[in-house]
């Protein structure tokens, strides 16, 4: 069993010690984390008929179900991708208003720089030469994947930099969660382009270490979002200069009040 292998394994495990995890907590849990526990339930659905079907090899082109399947899991990633920021600037419904229209430009243009590499490693994973259209469609849709993951993960990186900038309150959970998730789509990212881009001996190497990170992903969760967490509020951004911390909040409430209006008085 080959080391990326036995990391597979094991997030699958812990991918669904986590699902546990979220349901032993006693308070009751935003939207976000019930996509997400979706989102995890899907990928043991989805490891475990990789593993069923391996013993029908042969009879079952398990590669048409997982094309099909991995058009579910891009909703799921994405729409868990809304869910929080709705839940990351709640307190703040007049920008939450704006943030959904800058949301849907800002994922636009991450899924618009994601499908202009499409091409390029569609061309270096070399799916022209093969025979079978099936290949050809499963090496499209190894492409989409990382495109997808990467959209996501953009998407989640301006958040965070939002976030960063501006002293926004929130839930310690919400701010470990947040964090995790960009570690999380950013592996997925470096995992596939790696594969297409550096096929270097060491190459193998970088890949084995980074799919160690997902594992770590779950860990990470599993050990610090907790009940005490939904009720302890943090604010991530210039937490260490209380000065440019209330100036920054003053200018992010005159902003909230500002849209407020505007929208009132439409």
């Amino acid at each position: 069993m080959t080391w990326s292998r036995s990391a597979q394994y094991i997030s699958d495990i812990l991918a669904l010690l986590l699902i546990i995890r979220f349901a032993s907590i006693r308070v009751s849990l935003p939207r976000v984390y019930r996509l997400f526990g979706f989102f995890l339930g899907f990928q043991l659905l989805e490891s475990l008929i990789s593993l069923a079907l391996d013993a029908f090899r042969g009879h079952v082109d398990y590669r048409l179900i997982w094309m099909s399947l991995r058009v579910v899991a891009w909703v799921l990633s994405l729409w868990m991708v809304y869910a929080l920021v709705s839940e990351l600037l709640q307190a703040l419904p007049g920008i939450l208003r704006f943030s959904r229209l800058l949301l849907n430009i800002v994922f636009s243009l991450a899924v618009l720089a994601a499908l202009l590499t499409v091409v390029p490693e569609y061309t270096a994973a070399g799916a022209a030469h093969f025979k079978d259209p099936i290949d050809r469609a499963l090496v499209t849709f190894y492409v989409l994947d990382r495109a997808v993951s990467m959209a996501a993960f953009l998407v989640l990186v301006c958040i965070l930099a939002f976030v960063l900038w501006f002293p926004v309150q929130m839930r310690r959970n919400l701010a470990v969660f947040s964090v995790g998730l960009v570690a999380y789509f950013g592996a997925r990212v470096g995992i596939s382009l790696l594969r297409t881009y550096w096929l270097r001996d060491y190459s193998h190497l970088l890949i084995t270490v980074i799919t160690w990170i997902l594992p770590l992903c779950y860990l990470y969760w599993i050990f610090l979002i907790s009940s005490q967490g939904q009720a302890a509020e943090v604010r991530p951004g210039h937490s260490w200069r209380l000065d440019e911390q209330r100036r920054l909040m003053a200018q992010l409430e005159s902003m909230n009040t500002a849209l407020l209006r505007a929208a009132t008085r439409r």
